[in-house]
């Protein structure tokens, strides 16, 4: 492949790849051991994904503080392929000794 060719391919993947971006938002402190951010998925990014990767960003938060996630609340708001994808996680971060951790339910997710 001549160096035309490889442009064209790296130009041609940078494309794909950042059809399918996700931002975060910075984790914000909204009461007693409880936070709040949101993730916004770009292009071509699905809701599962834009969902799956707020998750993960508020376990990675929670870990830094040597604690477990419990999500609180989850909000989406998004049409694919036509508008941003969101996902409003509310949750909060328990000792793992915590009641409130322990006896934790499962959070349905409110559709915008």
């Amino acid at each position: 492949m001549n160096s035309n060719g490889r442009a064209t391919a790296t130009l041609a993947l940078a494309g794909l790849v950042s059809g399918c971006v996700t931002v975060g938002s910075e984790v914000v402190p909204v009461g007693k051991d409880t936070y709040q951010m949101s993730m916004t998925g770009v292009g071509f990014a699905t809701q599962a994904n834009t969902n799956i990767k707020a998750l993960k960003a508020a376990n990675a938060y929670c870990d830094k503080l040597g604690k477990h996630m419990v999500p609180k609340t989850s909000g989406e708001s998004g049409v694919y392929g036509w508008s941003p994808r969101q996902n409003n996680l509310v949750f909060m971060c328990l000792d793992a000794n915590d009641p409130a951790y322990l006896n934790a339910k499962p959070v349905a997710t409110e559709q915008r």
